[in-house]
């Protein structure tokens, strides 16, 4: 194997998963075309120019991929590995700063006004939502699952983006339901982790 070659490996492992499974990389790597094809495709019928259709594309690809990725086995139990606690899955959280870029794109073709107030709500939500299931590990499932669906319910009453209808459905799944809460994981399922033991109920 050439070195380009084997550090394109070890950079995907530890974007998904070392356990991540052929069919994992497959399916990952799918549902990003697919969601840096359909994005494009909607941005350009919304009406914005090359430049908001190749930010909505690659955001989408993160996104649409990172939904299945950050649900799996092998990314879970990834980023619940020692080292991995609170503060790095706020960091996390923190990054994904997506409806900046989802409300500026909507306001560039004339159909939002609200830009500040929208995309501080939608960002705001999953962080807090983060915060609080990191806070109460040993109910993360049930929040994760609850916090999602709040999530798509926020984006209906705030309003859907015009440019990128898709944008909740793969926002919140995969920073809430996936990689703040593990998924519907089971507790062995993660390992011994410090999110595990603060849940009271590890099992090696």
């Amino acid at each position: 194997m050439s070195i380009w070659a084997e550090s394109v490996r070890r950079g995907w492992a530890n974007l998904v998963g070392p356990e991540a499974t052929r069919a994992d990389t497959t399916i990952a790597l799918g549902s990003a075309v697919i969601g840096t094809v359909g994005a494009a495709v909607w941005a350009r019928r919304g009406g914005v120019g090359r430049g908001s259709t190749m930010v909505m594309a690659a955001m989408a690809a993160d996104l649409v991929g990172g939904a299945y990725v950050n649900n799996t086995r092998a990314s879970v139990r990834w980023y619940e590995r020692a080292g991995q606690g609170e503060k790095e899955h706020l960091t996390f959280a923190a990054l994904h700063g997506h409806p900046f870029l989802v409300a500026w794109a909507d306001r560039r073709v004339g159909e939002r006004d609200d830009v500040a107030t929208w995309a501080l709500a939608q960002y705001g939500y999953m962080v807090l939502s983060t915060a609080i299931i990191r806070r109460f590990p040993a109910n993360r499932r049930g929040l994760g699952l609850a916090l999602t669906a709040g999530g798509l319910v926020l984006d209906r009453a705030l309003g859907p983006s015009a440019v990128a209808p898709w944008f909740a459905w793969s926002y919140h799944p995969k920073l809430l339901m996936g990689h703040a809460a593990g998924s519907l994981r089971p507790d062995a399922d993660i390992g011994v982790t410090e999110f595990s033991r603060r849940a009271g109920n590890v099992r090696r």
